[in-house]
């Protein structure tokens, strides 16, 4: 069985595709410098941890609300989310 390991870099085409955007904007973005890129010839290689840190960049990690409850409330003698006496 392969295991498939991440790569350490990134060409442009597996970065647009890792964040499903176009590799026009990723090549847009590397040239205004907001993604961190290694020129070699013509082509681009984007680090993972660059990567990383753009993922968590944006996706800020924001607390979740709390999950309310349905209004429900349960039988006192059972625990049951509906008394007993429906069940006959």
């Amino acid at each position: 069985m392969k295991t498939r390991l991440r790569p350490k870099v990134y060409t442009v085409a597996e970065f647009a595709c890792l964040f499903a955007v176009s590799p026009r904007l990723v090549r847009t973005l590397i040239r205004k410098g907001e993604i961190p890129a290694l020129q070699l010839g013509r082509s681009y290689r984007i680090p993972r941890k660059v990567a990383d840190a753009y993922l968590a960049r944006a996706v800020p990690s924001t607390p979740r609300p709390p999950v309310k409850s349905r209004g429900r409330a349960q039988d006192g003698l059972t625990g049951f989310l509906f008394p007993i006496e429906t069940m006959q």
